[in-house]
């Protein structure tokens, strides 16, 4: 008996040939607009871990802020920035558009706790001396906003969470 047709293993092999080559043509059509949107990812990922982190330390120290943002109120909308783990210092650096204050607050006390490690932008090497690459603002009211300093050009929307 002689059938003539297609075995399932050649249609899987060139299913997986066809898919392969629409992935490469995916990436190589923008792959800086592909870097952009994961660094995008990972910051979204990073400010809604630190806003966790932080609201439930809050939670644990019945309803006392980290000592380092107890003081830290908006005054205005003032941006802090996030220190490094295990760093001191000023901060300097732009947030938002936003000159932060020039004392940046440290979260070391939610680091090891209620975070494995402090993030820190991935989009540039400077960040992590001093400075994460993300900021703090509290407002009177006490609500918190975790948001990144710097987003790539594809972003839709701020990177901020508040809580």
């Amino acid at each position: 008996m002689n059938k003539k047709g297609f075995t399932l293993i050649e249609l899987i092999i060139v299913i997986a040939v066809i898919a392969l080559l629409a992935a490469a043509v995916f990436v190589a059509v923008d792959p800086a607009k592909r870097i952009g949107q994961a660094r995008d990812a990972q910051r979204w990922s990073d400010v809604t871990s630190v806003a966790d982190g932080i609201m439930k330390y809050i939670v644990d120290e019945s309803g006392s802020f980290p000592t380092s943002t107890a003081t830290f109120t908006s005054n205005g909308a003032t941006y802090y920035a996030i220190m490094g783990y295990g760093t001191t210092g000023a901060a300097g650096t732009t947030c938002q558009n936003q000159t932060v204050g020039a004392v940046g607050i440290s979260l070391d006390n939610i680091v090891t706790t209620y975070l494995p490690t402090m993030p820190i932008d991935p989009g540039s090497v400077a960040y992590g001396t001093v400075s994460t690459g993300y900021y703090f603002m509290r407002t009177d009211s006490g609500r918190i906003q975790i948001g990144a300093c710097v987003e790539s050009d594809y972003a839709d929307a701020s990177i901020y969470v508040q809580r």
